[in-house]
Formats: structure tokens, C-alpha cells, sequence
């Protein structure tokens, strides 16, 4: 399964862009995110920062997702000056944002990390306040990945098979796994691609959003109003300018 991503290049593929922005990036985060970017979301709601490789790991990935630039730096500065000001972020963080989006240095622009790029990549630090990056399939331990499926939902057979594929090392089973157990009936349901899902997070995210636009299609309330699925995530949920980089 460790074998090079040599799947869609999603930098240049968005299933959703023009649609996630820096309002609803929760939203998505509840039902359309693997776990590893789940868990980033989860420590940045909780810490209000995230360390350099998280930025990065969760940083790519959102901007292959379709969030723009502007957006991406909209959200980050949201929850980062909770704990600081603003003109600490534009001086300490807003740089690296641009930089990853081809806007400063050397003007490249850089794509999501894989799953085998994630996996043998640092490990976090469950002690270092920021620190959320990595694989959890690979570097949770099993209590503590198993307490982790537990709280959303995720019991029995399924969390077996879920924890097997952990303890065999086949941490992107146990990924494409997590995928089948809240994505129920995916691969009969027209329109999802299955294609990459266990091998690329954006992959994972890309047939989510497929999987729940299919299952509820827009439709208008007795107000007239448009339901859509982003705006029914809550009830679908299957589980419970210039400046300088720096690192916290």
C-alpha cells in the first residue's frame, strides 16, 4: 500500500471550488473529511494554532479542496487571532499562506500531501499544544485511535476491521475502510468515484462531497428557500501582504 501517489493531480482538480469558503469550512470538516484532516481541524478549533507541519498538511489540503487564497487566509486569521492580534498573523503567518498558494518566493504553487507522504512524514506530539499533524491510522496508538472511532460513533465489527488493518500496518485500509463505514452504499451510488480514497485525503474529501450531493439533492422548503447539502450537514452527519514565516 506505501507505494508514490501517482493518482489526479487535485491542484488542478477541484470538486467543489468556488463553493468552500471560510465560513463553511466547518461544515465540510464534520462530514467530508478524512481523519487525518479532521484531526487538524478538530486541534485548530481547540488550540486556535496549529505548528508548522500541520499548517502545511492542512493548509495544501484545503487549497486543493477549492479554497481560494483570500478564503484560506480569512479562515487561519479567524482562529488564529483568538489567542493573538492581527497584525501578529500577517506579520508571523500570512506569509506562508501566500507562499503555498504560488504568491511568494518562488511563486510555486504547492499540492496536498498524499496519504503515503502523510504517513512517513513527522509524527505530532500529542503534548505540544498545536500539534495535530500525521496519520492517525499510523501514529495514534491503538487505545487511543480506538477511543477516537468510539467518539464518533464508530463501535463493533467496524471498528474492528478498522483497527486490524492499523495493526497490520495497513494504515490506507484502514482509511478507505473508515471511508465505507460512514459513507454507507458509496460504491452503488451513482456519480462517486472511489478512485484514490485511502491513497489521497483530497481523493477521500472529493467522493464525500460527491457521496452526500447525490444522496440529497438541492431542493426548495415550503419557504421557498434552497436546501442543499451543505446546508444540511448537521442533520446528515452519519458519526457523531508581507512578513516573515514562523513556527509556534
Amino acid at each position: 500500500m506505501n507505494k508514490q501517489y501517482t493518482g489526479r493531480d487535485f491542484g488542478k482538480q477541484h470538486t467543489v471550488e468556488g463553493d468552500m469558503n471560510a465560513s463553511n469550512v466547518d461544515e465540510y470538516a464534520q462530514r467530508s473529511m478524512p481523519l487525518c484532516m479532521r484531526q487538524v481541524h478538530d486541534g485548530l478549533k481547540k488550540d486556535h494554532k496549529l505548528k508548522h507541519d500541520g499548517r502545511r498538511q492542512y493548509g495544501l489540503f484545503l487549497k486543493d479542496a477549492g479554497l481560494t487564497m483570500e478564503e484560506s487566509l480569512l479562515f487561519f486569521q479567524n482562529e488564529f487571532t483568538k489567542i493573538m492580534s492581527a497584525d501578529d498573523f500577517n506579520k508571523n503567518y500570512a506569509y506562508n499562506i501566500r507562499h503555498s498558494y504560488g504568491k511568494e518566493g518562488k511563486r510555486q504553487s504547492y499540492t496536498a500531501f498524499s496519504s503515503t507522504t502523510i504517513i512517513m512524514g513527522p509524527r505530532s506530539n500529542p503534548s505540544e499544544v498545536g500539534s495535530h499533524h500525521g496519520c492517525p491510522f499510523a501514529h495514534s496508538g491503538d487505545a487511543s485511535l480506538a477511543a477516537l472511532l468510539g467518539k464518533m460513533g464508530i463501535g463493533g465489527k467496524d471498528r474492528d476491521d478498522i483497527m486490524a488493518h492499523k495493526k497490520n500496518k495497513m494504515y490506507q485500509l484502514a482509511c478507505a475502510k473508515h471511508f465505507e463505514v460512514t459513507h454507507p452504499g458509496a460504491a452503488k451510488t451513482e456519480g462517486v468515484d472511489l478512485d484514490g480514497v485511502g491513497n489521497h485525503p483530497n481523493a477521500w474529501f472529493n467522493s464525500s462531497v460527491q457521496y452526500w450531493k447525490n444522496k440529497e439533492p438541492a431542493k426548495k422548503d415550503m419557504k421557498g428557500k434552497i436546501n442543499t447539502p451543505m446546508a444540511n450537514f448537521e442533520r446528515a452527519v452519519v458519526s457523531p501582504g508581507s512578513g516573515t514565516a514562523k513556527d509556534i
